[in-house]
């Protein structure tokens, strides 16, 4: 066991945190994401929350300064000036782990999918709560 890294970092996870690059994107959904849609190696973390593992994986993996919004997440609501609580809470995380303020972007089921087939992995989570997906890309530490 490693000192000070959260549990849920497993050696798979670690792994490709690791071997990505400047740039590459991670995908990280929800149980509601369609399966389907899915084609880069997944990773489950079992039944935890979208929050639980963004705080994880952003304990660790820097993201991207030159890109304006190095988070982009999947628009379920359908209402402009709607951010869902997991979008927020997944924007606090962010914030926080990088010690600045980190804009997202929203998209739409099928521009977001178009992006998130050019990822690195699928970080899957199993919780219950409404479909929700984020895109996370990759900086320089």
């Amino acid at each position: 066991m490693l000192k000070n890294l959260n549990p849920l970092l497993s050696g798979a996870l670690l792994s490709v945190l690791d071997s990505m690059h400047d740039g590459d994107m991670l995908t990280l959904v929800g149980s509601g994401y369609p399966e389907k849609e899915i084609v880069s190696p997944v990773i489950h973390l079992g039944e935890v929350t979208t929050e639980a593992a963004a705080d994880a994986i952003l304990s660790v993996l820097p993201l991207d300064n030159e890109n304006p919004a190095p988070i982009v997440f999947l628009d379920c609501t359908g209402v402009l000036n709607d951010v869902p609580d997991v979008a927020f809470a997944v924007n606090g995380i962010a914030s926080d782990a990088e010690l600045r303020r980190v804009a997202m972007t929203r998209l739409e089921l099928d521009d977001f999918v178009v992006l998130a087939r050019q990822s690195v992995v699928t970080v899957r989570v199993g919780s219950d709560a409404p479909p929700c997906a984020f895109l996370l890309r990759k900086g320089f530490c």
